[in-house]
């Protein structure tokens, strides 16, 4: 179980819209889901080219209460946005498998 003093931001879920456009692709459009406490860890960043130039990508572990995840039904194709920072999801760990912390990698494009 993680300590609730670790849990001393509050995160704002976006859900990605489950529609598609004409041609079968999942429209690109996130909805405000809900809102959970969260701890945050900066897991470093480099400097990479990205789409038509160069970016910097910073990696963000975020651990939450597996109940919270499931709550919100959380799925990588979600976002997160935690003190300012839109983060992309990567990948949700439920530690050890015991169903109490939520791991989850996740990725921002600064």
């Amino acid at each position: 179980m993680i300590s609730g003093g670790r849990l001393k931001w509050t995160a704002t879920v976006q859900k990605a819209a489950n529609t598609v456009d004409a041609l079968g692709r999942r429209n690109v459009t996130f909805t405000t889901q809900g809102t959970m406490r969260v701890d945050l860890r900066e897991n470093g960043s480099t400097e990479q080219t990205y789409a038509d130039g160069v970016a910097v990508v910073a990696r963000w572990e975020i651990r939450a209460r597996w109940q919270n995840v499931a709550r919100l039904a959380i799925t990588e194709l979600d976002r997160f946005v935690v003190r300012g920072k839109t983060m992309r999801v990567n990948s949700i760990i439920n530690l050890d498998e015991r169903d109490r912390l939520a791991v989850i990698d996740c990725t921002e494009v600064v």
